[in-house]
């Protein structure tokens, strides 16, 4: 018996760092999809982007001003709002998912009352060049700071 105790151990590691490789693993794509989707030029951008553990679902902050955001606004098709962590319609990612990826604090600060844009249902504008699609896409601006944080998730097949 004692001589699983170590492979026990490593597979404990090497699940909990998952969440960790599964980023690396597809932080790169994301930037890419999302900087396609908003026809932005990824280099020319400061864009941090991250996976949401080790769900399909991702976020990615980078600069944007009020002409910019209306600009993806209507080229998107996004519908206006106002983040509220207490109605589900005007961040509806946090009915399934928790306020997690832009909805985190830790990840770009107080939402509660900033202008904010969905589109979802798996819309033809969210479609990606290599053939794959976002399910929606969640768009908070922050006018002082000047950004914007993107959350998104890979439709299924």
């Amino acid at each position: 018996m004692n001589r699983w105790i170590p492979l026990l151990g490593a597979c404990s590691i090497l699940l909990a760092s998952c969440g960790g490789l599964w980023n690396a693993a597809n932080r790169s794509s994301l930037q890419t999809d999302v900087a396609q989707v908003l026809s932005v030029a990824p280099a020319e951008q400061s864009m941090r982007c991250a996976m949401v553990d080790r769900t399909r679902t991702g976020y990615c902050v980078l600069p944007a001003d009020e002409a910019q955001v209306r600009a993806w606004s209507g080229t998107l098709g996004l519908s206006p709002r106002t983040a509220s962590l207490t109605d589900v319609d005007s961040v509806p990612p946090l009915a399934s998912e928790g306020p997690v990826g832009c909805l985190d604090e830790g990840n770009f600060g107080q939402i509660e009352g900033r202008p904010t844009y969905w589109i979802g249902a798996r819309p033809e504008a969210l479609a990606l060049e290599n053939g794959g699609q976002f399910e929606y896409m969640l768009l908070i601006f922050d006018p002082a700071a000047a950004q914007a944080c993107v959350q998104v998730s890979y439709a299924y097949g």
